[in-house]
């Protein structure tokens, strides 16, 4: 198995690992929830979620599932297996999937609301390539880690990155981001070296928030923790956030395993971050041995078998050993 199969299922069981404490903004409450059986893969409770800031989102969901998050990954994995497929073709497939009547069950974050909302109110003909929201958050990232598996020429990466970022955020940030993140996997795959993975993520990254990302990782010493982090950034679903947070995570970091737990414990939205985390830290790592994904972690993932699958597919269409 490959770093590109890796990246892939390492942003997928990363999304799964951090369902069960997403959207709990009490690093102290998920450390509690620490010591429970299996985790990171717990029931999700909305007990967890009683005295501390958070969002109960994924009460239809059972330790092992993806989020929505995941699921967009998987979504794109699936239809980046097809040549060439075209726009319409892939909103088409994003509004049976995620919009009514769909096979997706559960919460849906906001830029995939305007999105239903835009394809739902037009016929398929008068679908503009730029459906997507002025919108900064985290599922801008999702298209990344199934597209740099594609091992397109850079141009032809670029373009399809703003086609289907475009999709779903019509926003500078936004694509900015998805940019620096392609770049930063594109390395992680080339050297698997964290350090020179997290300097591209930060040169090709918009201007305050490489500032960012070069604050927390310059913390040293008795400031480097988590609460002095928490003074730069904080662990909310924008990406001038979240980019900078998983940057600090996996670069304290020495396994695929400790940086998942790592971002599960600055809680928010672990599972935003997860897709960064855990494709940066599969291709890197890789599978097994002390370092790599837990392969007891793949076989949690519910409806691994089938991922598994369509990672194969993609990886095959892409050309190349996978």
């Amino acid at each position: 198995m490959t770093q590109r199969y890796a990246a892939l299922m390492g942003a997928l069981v990363a999304d799964a690992a951090s369902m069960g404490t997403h959207w709990i903004y009490s690093p102290e409450r998920v450390a509690s929830l620490a010591e429970l059986p299996h985790f990171p893969f717990i029931e999700p409770d909305p007990q967890h979620y009683e005295g501390v800031e958070g969002y109960y989102a994924h009460d239809k969901l059972t330790a092992g599932e993806l989020t929505i998050y995941g699921e967009w990954v998987a979504l794109y994995i699936r239809l980046l297996s097809q040549p060439d497929v075209d726009t319409v073709s892939m909103q088409q497939a994003m509004l049976d999937y995620f919009g009514p009547g769909g096979e997706f069950m559960g919460y849906v974050d906001s830029p995939t609301k305007a999105l239903l909302l835009t394809l739902f109110s037009l016929s398929p003909d008068e679908w503009p390539d730029d459906s997507g929201s002025d919108d900064d958050q985290n599922p801008a990232l999702c298209a990344i880690p199934a597209l740099v598996s594609l091992k397109l020429p850079s141009d032809q990466l670029e373009k399809e990155i703003e086609r289907l970022v475009g999709i779903t955020h019509q926003n500078e940030t936004a694509l900015s981001c998805a940019k620096a993140f392609a770049s930063a996997l594109n390395e992680a795959l080339r050297s698997r070296r964290m350090e020179p993975v997290l300097n591209i993520l930060a040169v090709k990254s918009p201007p305050e928030i490489k500032d960012k990302i070069e604050q927390v990782r310059k913390l040293d010493g008795e400031v480097n923790d988590l609460s002095h982090v928490l003074t730069i950034v904080n662990q909310a679903c924008h990406l001038g956030d979240s980019l900078p947070m998983a940057a600090w995570i996996l670069q304290n970091s020495s396994s695929y395993t400790e940086a998942v737990l790592n971002n599960i414990r600055a809680s928010g939205d672990s599972c935003g971050r997860a897709v960064l985390v855990g494709a940066l830290a599969g291709a890197c790592y890789g599978f097994g041995d002390q370092q790599g994904i837990p392969i007891s972690w793949v076989t949690t993932l519910q409806c691994g078998e089938a991922l598994a699958e369509d990672i194969e597919s993609l990886l095959h269409n892409a050309g190349g050993a996978y």
